[in-house]
């Protein structure tokens, strides 16, 4: 029995939460573990914490009953995804209310803020570390369809150097457990609104080159991107678009989110961009960190980031 399900059996009431604006990964493994202890744990409280992920992981059961606030009633904290405590927002409180925690996670940046860590930093997602702590015999086809969407949207549908073999065997039992997997890859993945492809070739027609076209960036203020979309997680897939750019070795994405406030994407093929993002204050992997920044778009690209980027690809 490993640490995870032993504080499970252990517990009366869970909570569970994950990073700020929870991506595919996040979300997956959030409602994974919440539909594998209610359908496998008889007695317990199960609550969901967590920023309301994007409606295009409505299909994942237990999505409507995600609550934004804490559950400071808990016996035990379960952490997926998050590198550190300052990742988990205002959720982060539960640490301190909450009398046994455990992190669950993939990041190489991980701190270890729990009492309990459990960090594999060579897995594609922290869904693929999740299913290897379950008893696969008691997935369930609901559980399943979490733990894939998480392990897809993580791993760039397969295509992330994070992908190995382990990772294609964990995906394809729990395609064994019955789902139209390729829908999940098509509504998740690559589907977009009209305005938000719209806006997506607005960032490519403005976006620019550096160093040799080594580097690709592209910049949204506020006002811009609010004119096309209301929800900034549809700008998710942007990043990737840059870096499939011919001769890119870094993208770099940023909006703004406030007043001289950006958060900032980064993408590399074969360098380390998670170096770029701790020194900015945030994290991530090897190839595929972030941060948030401040300041002028323009003085923070040419006094901080392409300096930074251009370090990293003479390195």
């Amino acid at each position: 029995m490993n640490k995870l399900i032993e504080l499970i059996e252990n517990a009366k009431s869970i909570a569970i939460t994950g990073h700020v604006s929870p991506d595919g990964d996040c979300t997956g493994s959030t409602l994974g573990l919440y539909n594998y202890i209610t359908e496998n744990f008889e007695g317990k409280q199960v609550k969901v914490c967590l920023e309301k992920p994007s409606m295009k992981f409505s299909f994942m059961n237990g999505f409507e009953l995600i609550s934004e606030d804490p559950f400071m009633e808990a016996d035990l904290l379960v952490s997926l995804d998050a590198s550190d405590r300052e990742r988990l927002g205002s959720r982060g409180v539960m640490l301190e209310s909450a009398a046994q925690s455990i992190c669950i996670d993939h990041h190489i940046t991980n701190t270890k803020f729990a009492k309990f860590n459990i960090v594999e930093d060579f897995r594609s997602s922290t869904c693929e570390l999740l299913y290897t702590l379950l008893d696969s015999d008691k997935v369930s086809v609901e559980t399943a369809k979490c733990l894939y969407t998480g392990i897809v949207h993580d791993s760039g549908v397969f295509k992330y150097q994070s992908t190995t073999k382990e990772t294609m065997d964990i995906a394809g039992e729990l395609i064994s457990k019955g789902f139209d997997f390729t829908k999940i890859i098509d509504d998740t993945y690559f589907k977009k609104d009209f305005n938000a492809s719209k806006l997506l070739g607005l960032v490519l027609t403005n976006a620019k080159l550096e160093f040799d076209g080594k580097c690709c960036y592209g910049v949204l203020d506020y006002d811009t991107w609010s004119k096309y979309i209301s929800d900034k997680k549809k700008m998710d897939g942007i990043i990737d678009n840059l870096r499939n750019i011919d001769g890119v070795e870094i993208a770099l994405f940023m909006y703004e989110t406030a007043k001289d406030e950006y958060k900032v994407s980064l993408r590399s093929i074969n360098k380390n961009v998670s170096s770029i993002a701790a020194t900015l204050g945030g994290g991530g992997h090897i190839r595929a960190a972030g941060a948030t920044v401040h300041g002028k778009a323009d003085e923070i690209l040419k006094n901080t980031l392409l300096p930074m980027i251009e370090k990293e690809l003479n390195g």
